[in-house]
């Protein structure tokens, strides 16, 4: 009977592990197997989706949100016609402590749809091309809603009035100026610069690898979150300054519309680039790079540290 019940104690002590680890192989089977929303468990698709790709887009949408309501404000201002006198600190914690978490939200939302549509035309065109074209499209769109909501946040916390926010007909037409502008500038400053980071990372990489097989300056090691972080803000540096003209131009067409310029309307697209060039001449190319290019290569830099692409598989459409 002792051998009987050892060796039955041993039988259950093997079949106890194995089942664990069957059960454990079938969900990491299952996890991996996950793909396309329609052909996946929507409870296992979502609770995936939720852990390993939502708090990428939400860090990466909340943090460049607070970068974009810091310098949105103070223009805000100076467009108000004198209804919003100069900010004050109280003002301005009160506003940002207001407003922060919807652009944050927004963001976040921008970015889940650009993960969306990139992975979906990843299916039929170049990476490279699909990254530039959802950060083109979607960037284009929901840059007029997050300013539009902001704005109407804003004048609710400064002066108590309540602002109508604009309907589809009114969003659309704020978005015709300089649509072409804008576009390319969302195509290739974000995108581009998303696009070529993994690049620049390589050859960072290969210029400063040192004997040990990692990466060095002077002695210092450099961490791979430096490095991914680093190369993202070199791309976006570049790229801005490439597509500065287009945000000049883009500029020049909003005013041209908010003054009711009938030549060009609604788009300005020549309108828009003749004004620019006649005015500023060869600055049109680099006015205001500065201030655009620490927005630009800080968000890119963050987008490339963070990855809203991780798990590619994982995609609604």
């Amino acid at each position: 009977m002792a051998a009987q019940t050892t060796t039955g104690s041993g039988v259950l002590a093997a079949q106890e592990p194995s089942s664990s680890s069957a059960g454990s192989s079938r969900y990491a089977s299952n996890v991996m197997a996950l793909g396309r929303l329609c052909n996946s468990d929507p409870l296992s698709w979502f609770k995936v989706w939720g852990t390993e790709v939502l708090p990428r887009t939400a860090v990466a949408g909340n943090v460049i949100g607070l970068i974009l309501v810091n310098s949105t404000m103070p223009q805000v201002v100076k467009t108000s016609d004198g209804k919003m006198p100069p900010l004050t600190r109280a003002m301005w914690v009160r506003m940002a402590v207001r407003i922060t978490p919807i652009a944050g939200g927004l963001k976040t939302a921008q970015y889940a749809v650009m993960r969306e549509m990139k992975l979906a035309l990843d299916q039929v065109v170049h990476p490279g091309l699909s990254t530039m074209l959802s950060f083109g499209v979607v960037g284009t769109l929901f840059q007029s809603v997050i300013y539009n909501t902001l704005i109407a946040e804003m004048y609710k916390v400064y002066t108590g009035e309540v602002r109508a926010k604009p309907g589809f007909g009114e969003l659309v037409r704020g978005v015709q100026p300089g649509i072409v502008w804008c576009f390319g500038r969302e195509c290739f400053s974000m995108g581009g610069g998303l696009y070529l980071g993994p690049f620049v990372k390589a050859r960072l990489a290969a210029m400063l690898k040192d004997e040990s097989g990692g990466h060095s300056v002077g002695g210092v090691q450099i961490s791979e979150g430096v490095m991914r972080f680093g190369s993202g803000f070199l791309s976006g540096a570049c790229t801005a300054f490439g597509t500065q003209w287009m945000h000049n131009v883009s500029l020049v067409a909003g005013r041209l519309a908010a003054a009711k310029e009938a030549r060009g309307a609604p788009y300005y697209t020549g309108a828009a680039w003749n004004t620019a060039y006649k005015e500023l001449g060869p600055a049109v190319f680099y006015m205001n790079y500065p201030q655009r290019m620490c927005l630009i290569a800080g968000a890119v830099a963050l987008l490339n540290c963070v990855d809203i692409f991780h798990r590619p598989e994982l995609r609604m459409l």
